[in-house]
């Protein structure tokens, strides 16, 4: 049994919204009180210091951004000392990190909270895949720490690292899932799901990153082009024989030759 059949009998959050509702209102998904008032110190216990200080982190995130959010500051609202952050991240970068392996394990909560029971193979995998992009439409500064350049190199950081492999991982399985119903697609899924990952990630960043201006889409129409993106996508993996075929391998062959 593949992981996200397990993983998801352990979601017990009920019926998701409909589609709309899972991208803009999220009542079942990921949300972050923006309650600035400075924690008691005799609120939180040494068990949970790291993870109150990350959970204040991202309050900061959300409401000024990872440009504007401080050690000191963190510090402050969690009730502890100046010196209780560096102490448990290190630096500033640290903390990002922990704050955006945070977000990749509530990216997951999302995934499993959408899922439910009786669903075809192909509804979960359309459920996992918007889910992506509902996140980063109501997470967007968490969602661009989680996968932009603010954290210049990820590899040093194994708790990120461990979160985010699990984050992919869980893409890979849903998809393998479906292509193992799909006769003759004997491609990796871990390939189909890079695929994949690339046209939902770009849809998904263009969408949450309303200042520039680049994709301008009005809300009433974001589950239609959620929905057709989605559609596209998952036509590739219907279609093993047109991408898999003798001409086509042959035409990529020439194609690398060429490039060489």
């Amino acid at each position: 049994m593949w992981l996200v059949h397990r993983v998801a009998a352990q979601a017990t959050h009920g019926s998701p919204p409909e589609f709309g509702g899972l991208l803009l209102n999220g009542d079942n998904m990921s949300s972050v009180p923006l309650d600035l008032t400075p924690t008691k110190k005799n609120a939180w216990h040494h068990g949970n210091l790291r993870e109150e200080m990350v959970q204040r982190g991202l309050e900061l995130l959300e409401l000024r951004g990872a440009a504007e959010l401080s050690l000191r500051e963190v510090a402050r609202l969690a009730g502890v000392s100046q010196t209780a952050p560096t102490h448990h991240f290190g630096d500033k970068e640290g903390l990002l990190a922990a704050i955006a392996s945070e977000g990749f394990r509530q990216l997951m909560a999302d995934r499993l909270a959408a899922l439910k029971d009786g669903m075809t193979k192909e509804e979960r995998l359309r459920v996992v895949m918007r889910s992506y992009v509902g996140f980063a439409l109501r997470r967007p500064e968490l969602f661009h720490l989680m996968f932009g350049p603010r954290i210049a190199d990820k590899t040093r950081h194994a708790e990120l690292m461990e979160a985010s492999a699990a984050s992919f991982q869980f893409l890979s399985n849903s998809i393998a899932e479906f292509q193992a119903d799909q006769t003759g697609d004997e491609r990796p899924p871990r390939y189909s799901a890079i695929a994949i990952w690339s046209g939902m990630h770009g849809l998904a960043t263009l969408l949450s990153d309303r200042k520039s201006g680049l994709c301008q889409v009005p809300d009433d129409r974001i589950d239609d082009v959620c929905l057709s993106v989605s559609g596209v996508l998952l036509g590739g993996l219907l279609s093993p024989h047109v991408i898999a075929s003798a001409p086509a391998r042959k035409t990529a062959a020439r194609v690398k030759k060429g490039a060489a």
